[in-house]
């Protein structure tokens, strides 16, 4: 049941189709009705909302489910601080009126977001949310992997729909904004890791399984933390400057 397994596979059959149709449908819409910037906000917004909704539901399934703590209670671990939960902030701040300050995070939006949320749908195991059941029948104990997928549906949806309606034009260039707002955060979230004293680990993968660089941390921290930084950086370069030229060859072509 995990990586490729069935339920991977059929959670992406359901999941790719729904976010394709909704672009269409989004981008043909705006096209023939000739909205410009401020349809283009309105839909991030609409996706911002969404991914809160989806963050209160597994606040309450946690609050109401013995699988994580005790009834009542609430993990630290589950904290929205993570990786992919720095999508609920960097969306509304796209969308705000302070230009500046939404211009400085589209790029960490845009790349850094769809980088890590493609390797978390490519091998979603790593981070465990597929749940303990072998199918997506809709019962209580699947809460937790449709609350997983549809949101890190809407962290592809959002990047994809940044590009495709040009609300953001990806530049390798830009790399050094992502990296700038990558690293505010991570210090923040490794700030909390310290105050919750190795309750959580936001950011650094320190607890989860199938991670390839976990034999470091005992003895090369340092490293471990490194070579983090370099996949991350290095691969939301990657994605912007993929990005950049498929942009221009579009251009060139229409």
């Amino acid at each position: 049941m995990g990586n490729f397994g069935s339920k991977h596979l059929l959670g992406l059959a359901w999941l790719l189709p729904s976010i394709a149709v909704l672009l269409v449908i989004l981008l043909v819409l705006r096209k023939k009705k000739g909205y410009g910037e401020s349809f283009d906000r309105k839909v991030i917004l609409a996706a911002s909302i969404f991914i809160w909704v989806w963050e209160a539901v597994k606040t309450i399934y946690i609050f109401n489910s013995p699988d994580y703590t005790a009834f009542g209670a609430y993990s630290a671990y589950m904290l929205p601080f993570h990786i992919c939960s720095m999508a609920l902030y960097a969306y509304p701040a796209i969308v705000s009126r302070h230009k500046k300050l939404a211009e400085f995070v589209k790029p960490f939006a845009f790349a850094v977001t769809l980088l890590v949320t493609s390797i978390l749908l490519v091998v979603p195991d790593f981070a465990g949310i597929l749940g303990n059941l072998p199918d997506w029948r809709f019962v209580p104990d699947n809460i937790m992997p449709f609350q997983s997928f549809c949101y890190h549906g809407t962290l592809l949806f959002v990047p994809l729909y940044m590009v495709l309606s040009g609300f953001y034009r990806p530049r390798l260039r830009d790399i050094g904004k992502a990296a700038a707002v990558l690293f505010a955060t991570a210090a923040f979230a490794v700030a909390m890791n310290k105050l919750l004293q190795g309750a959580t680990d936001f950011m650094t993968l320190e607890h989860g399984w199938g991670n390839p660089f976990n034999y470091l941390i005992a003895d090369r921290y340092w490293l471990y933390l490194l070579i983090l930084s370099a996949v991350a950086v290095g691969g939301s370069a990657v994605t912007l400057g993929i990005a950049e030229l498929i942009t221009r060859i579009a251009r060139k072509k229409a």
